[in-house]
């Protein structure tokens, strides 16, 4: 129940930022191409991988929720992640095209064109950022998800790159035009920064790493506890989305008969499963040598 609450809200979360991002960035882009403000252009391709961003959260959450099948034995979760470094990725694209196009304008000290309309369009930004940013970060705190972190990261960037670019305005305004690009180049190396970011975190899990020491050492100390479990020889673990599956072989009493060990792997089963981010478990008993 409660991992169907957590991709509807990714869902709810992509679907938001699509409405919201297209209409930022069809405002950036109109009042960047005819007020000739880099900052604001820049802002324009931001708010493009926004939409970019938000689809693939709105897909790979959905993708995500399918249950186990006969081709994924192991559910879709890595589905999100797939989307978190597409995300990530078009983000370091975008970051290194408009870094370029930011240092060239401020160089030039390229004029633009001043106006309250101009004003207004990094401040209605702010305001829509802000309340998404607050949203999004209330359920990023509950929630155990990447792509929901990832998006509660970018709406904060926006809130501050939005501000940026109306400090570059404002400096325009009083002849200082390099301000503008130079507002774009410190956007492009934000938005560079956080693609690294995003694209690191889903790349871990893509490419199986193993759970964090902390559940493991859990999971060890449950164990251990059971009655049975002579000693644990190996405890192993591989993502399938935000969860793991964990491989443990254990030693026993090598007198022990076949349905008491496994007892024993069905009671480790039952209660590893019980723990927070345990998808599944497969257990294997070994007869302790030592008592040989």
């Amino acid at each position: 129940m409660e991992k169907s609450k957590n991709k509807d809200k990714i869902k709810f979360i992509g679907g938001v930022g699509i409405i919201a991002n297209l209409f930022l960035l069809v405002i950036k882009l109109i009042g960047g191409l005819i007020f000739k403000s880099q900052g604001l252009i820049a802002d324009a391709i931001n708010s493009f991988g926004d939409v970019f961003s938000s689809t693939a959260t709105l897909i790979g959450g959905k993708i995500s929720e399918k249950p186990e099948d006969e081709g994924h034995e192991f559910g879709h979760g890595k589905a999100e992640y797939v989307a978190s470094f597409l995300i990530g990725l078009f983000m370091l694209i975008a970051g290194f095209q408009t870094l370029y196009k930011g240092i060239i304008t401020s160089i030039k000290n390229q004029s633009f064109k001043t106006s309250y309309l101009l004003i207004a369009i990094p401040l209605v930004t702010i305001m829509i950022k802000a309340i998404l940013y607050i949203y999004v970060n209330s359920i990023n705190k509950k929630e155990n998800s990447l792509i929901i972190q990832a998006n509660s990261e970018d709406h904060k960037n926006d809130v501050l790159l939005s501000f940026g670019v109306l400090v570059g305005i404002i400096f325009g305004y009083y002849g200082y035009y390099f301000v503008d690009g130079l507002v774009a180049a410190i956007i492009s190396i934000i938005i560079i920064y956080t693609g690294v970011k995003i694209t690191a975190g889903a790349y871990d899990i893509l490419i199986d790493k193993k759970a964090n020491v902390a559940l493991s050492d859990e999971l060890e100390k449950i164990i251990e506890d059971i009655e049975g479990v002579n000693h644990i020889d190996e405890i192993k673990s591989k993502p399938t989305g935000n969860e793991h599956i964990f491989i443990i072989k254990i030693s026993v009493d090598p007198e022990m008969t076949v349905k008491e060990s496994h007892k024993i792997a069905g009671r480790i089963r039952s209660l590893l499963r019980q723990s927070e981010g345990v998808y599944d478990t497969v257990v294997h008993i070994n007869p302790d040598i030592d008592e040989v």
